[in-house]
């Protein structure tokens, strides 16, 4: 008899070969992928939770960005409100704030019992004061308005509110404490204190401001009347501003509004001032023309800003030129000496 396979042997063959049919359904032979397929599958999309997360976060940054927006535009709102509209306008304020200022209003006045015409000089960020003592620079050029037969107020933005000069000029000249738009108030209450003293002949007053000063003088004569004339009617005493190395730019208002007085205007700048060059004034030039002044402007050559003033700080990188400073005088001299144009 042939040998054979058993059913026990059949058997067993059956069962490996099914298991083995089995093993390669299950088992997928690993398959090389391209290039591209990688790049593909490594750019996937993150599971849902992260994409959700991920629009959260950007609509959080959203809404944080709108409310910086809004609190930036409310902030830009109340600024231009404020100086556009001071409250120092209002007659009870302005009384309280000429009280105020009083103690800081120094007059010098020619030989004679008056009335003068007077010159109100307006200060730099400086002050009157320099670490090592006083600074001369107003006293000067109030020597210089005596000697044109006039008199000069020297007034103190600093002393009346019990500021150091030193501890001042940090915080004012670098625009912290006392913008110009705020030190208009200074500038309006010299005038007020000045029409009513019996030394001063309140029809020919004349205002004179030097750097802050003078963006003190150009927000000013951009103010409106809060209505009862009351501001209207002083402005028109002023015969003529005098600006001496004036800060025009932004915030300072003088270069970016309407002026509402119009009157005699001379500006004097210096050719190497790196804190407002001449350019950046032209249009406060423009804007003086438009409201019907007669406008002046002379550029010194090879002088910085405070070129005039002989007291400096130990740490200034501006020069004092004595023989542009001499001619400075000679000019402001011969300015006051000027009649007006405008009959007041």
């Amino acid at each position: 008899m042939a040998e054979g396979r058993g059913p026990v042997a059949k058997s067993r063959l059956h069962r490996v070969a099914s298991e083995r049919r089995i093993t390669r359904l299950l088992v997928k032979p690993k398959l090389s992928r391209s290039p591209s397929e990688s790049r593909t599958r490594r750019l996937r999309p993150r599971p849902l939770r992260n994409e959700s997360l991920g629009r959260l976060g950007r609509w959080i940054l959203a809404g944080l960005g709108l409310v910086i927006l809004g609190l930036a535009a409310a902030v830009a709102v109340a600024y231009l409100t404020l100086v556009r509209y001071p409250t120092f306008l209002e007659p009870a304020a302005r009384a309280s704030h000429a009280q105020m200022m009083a103690p800081g209003l120094h007059l010098v006045t020619p030989s004679g019992p008056g009335p003068f015409p007077t010159v109100l000089l307006i200060h730099g960020c400086g002050g009157l004061r320099a670490a090592s003592g006083p600074n001369p620079i107003m006293d000067e050029y109030a020597a210089s308005a005596v000697e044109a037969g006039w008199a000069a107020a020297i007034l103190d933005s600093y002393a009346p509110r019990g500021w150091p000069a030193p501890w001042a000029r940090t915080r004012v000249c670098t625009g912290m404490r006392l913008q110009g738009f705020r030190r208009a108030a200074d500038v309006l209450a010299g005038v007020d204190l000045l029409r009513a003293d019996p030394k001063v002949d309140a029809r020919h007053l004349r205002i004179a401001s030097w750097s802050h000063g003078g963006w003190a003088v150009g927000d000013l004569v951009t103010l409106r009347d809060p209505g009862d004339g009351s501001f209207s009617a002083t402005m028109a005493g002023v015969e003529g501003v005098y600006f001496t190395y004036p800060f025009c730019a932004f915030p300072a208002q003088g270069a970016r509004r309407d002026w509402t007085w119009r009157g005699d205007v001379r500006f004097v700048f210096a050719e190497n001032d790196t804190v407002q060059n001449a350019v950046g004034c032209l249009p406060m030039l423009e804007r003086a023309r438009r409201a019907g002044s007669k406008v002046e402007m002379e550029i010194f050559p090879g002088v910085t800003h405070a070129f005039d003033e002989r007291v400096k700080s130990a740490d200034s990188t501006f020069g004092f030129d004595p023989a542009q400073t001499a001619r400075a005088h000679a000019e402001f001299i011969r300015w006051l000496k000027t009649p007006a144009s405008f009959g007041r």
